[in-house]
């Protein structure tokens, strides 16, 4: 009888085995039947916000998502960008692409709700600046990051009477035109007269913070401020701008020394002048204007033999950029100019993107990089090889 129960008990725990076994079997089965997500469809959902392109002559970074650049900082490990992702011309946040994990992420919002926009964004590798504001108020906010602490750390505010929209970063101080709009001419010029760069004439004061001392200093005070002439520019040890002064007066190129704090005026007996690219600390490139035409021709000037120097009498590009060191980049050519004020000419990138790219730099550039299109508007950044240039002697 003993020996029956055990028996019984051998076969009881058998059966118990052998349904555990198939309800694990049935279960895995279950999971098998499952969906399975596949490599390509894992890739597709865990879509990587940039693809960056390698070749001998450039890297480049694209979206893959809708949307384009208008304005970057090109750092060693992280591009920051302001990227236009719903087609209204404007960004409403500054971005970081993390050139490493080809991540993005959003590091800043701007505080003005619907009608915000981020308009301009300049930096280094230490601090990032930008203009935040509405679009419909024309009032901005300039925004000073530091990339080290990943936080804001000053806000420079702006007024209806007192505002201001371009700045350049120079180290660790930011330098700026606020524009007094209280002092406007009283009469406007008009018929053959007339002008764009004259029209809404008023004072400004070039000022600047120092972001590590958190000192504000008034530079000098220019009698016109519009465009093309509302741009600071910097060679390594002076700040360049021009002084329009009134309409019947010749316009001046001014240096500001940052080490003397001395100012120098500079008349080329011009009535219109813009967009200044300084070379060195004694050399400036700059366009020339006439009454009713934008600028044509690019010409170098030097501060100690006073000499004037045709660059390209047929440029007429006043979105270049410059280096402060001798290199000018528009969108039909690349100039050097060395100390000896030799110039050399490369139309290399131009050709290589068909002048469909826009260049974008506030201040010196420190790399040749410039937003380009390629079937959708500027959706990538291409950083050139400098080495891949091709340099002539001659235009």
């Amino acid at each position: 009888m003993k020996k029956q129960v055990i028996i019984s008990l051998v076969i009881c725990l058998l059966f118990l085995l052998v349904g555990s076994l198939l309800w694990i079997y049935n279960v895995n089965n279950k999971i098998k039947e499952e969906p399975v997500v596949t490599e390509d469809a894992y890739n597709k959902a865990k879509k990587e916000p940039i693809v960056i392109k390698k070749t001998h002559d450039f890297l480049q970074y694209s979206l893959e998502e809708e949307g384009y650049f208008y304005s970057f900082v090109n750092n060693q490990d992280v591009l920051y960008a302001l990227i236009d992702e719903k087609e209204e011309l404007l960004s409403t946040d500054v971005f970081a692409l993390d050139k490493n994990n080809r991540l993005k992420s959003s590091i800043y919002k701007t505080k003005n709700g619907e009608d915000g926009e981020i308009s301009v964004l300049g930096g280094n590798e230490d601090y990032l600046v930008w203009l935040d504001g509405s679009y419909t108020s024309h009032l901005y906010t300039m925004v000073v990051y530091n990339i080290a602490q990943k936080k804001v750390v000053t806000t420079i505010e702006s007024t209806d009477e007192n505002y201001f929209d371009t700045f350049i970063l120079q180290g660790d101080t930011i330098y700026w035109i606020e524009e007094d709009t209280t002092k406007k001419t009283e009469e406007e010029i008009t018929g053959e007269d007339k002008d764009t760069m004259i029209i809404g004439n008023h004072m400004g004061e070039i000022k600047s913070y120092n972001i590590v001392s958190r000192n504000y200093q008034t530079i000098d005070t220019i009698k016109t401020v519009n465009h093309p002439n509302e741009v600071l520019t910097v060679s390594e040890d002076k700040l360049w701008y021009i002084d329009n002064r009134e309409f019947e007066e010749t316009a001046l190129i001014k240096t500001y020394d940052f080490t003397t704090k001395e100012i120098e005026a500079y008349d080329l007996k011009e009535q219109f002048l813009g967009h200044l690219k300084p070379v060195n600390n004694h050399s400036v490139a700059f366009f020339k204007y006439s009454i009713h035409e934008g600028p044509k021709g690019l010409y170098l000037y030097n501060t100690n033999s006073r000499k004037i120097t045709v660059i390209n009498a047929q440029e007429t590009d006043y979105f270049a950029i410059y280096n402060g060191k001798g290199k000018i980049i528009s969108t039909e050519m690349t100039y050097e100019i060395n100390q000896e004020e030799e110039i050399k000419f490369s139309d290399t990138m131009q050709q290589a993107f068909y002048k469909d790219f826009y260049l974008s730099s506030v201040g010196p550039f420190a790399s040749l990089s410039f937003t380009t299109s390629i079937g959708v508007e500027f959706d990538s950044i291409v950083e050139f090889n400098e080495n891949s240039l091709k340099w002539r002697g001659e235009l």
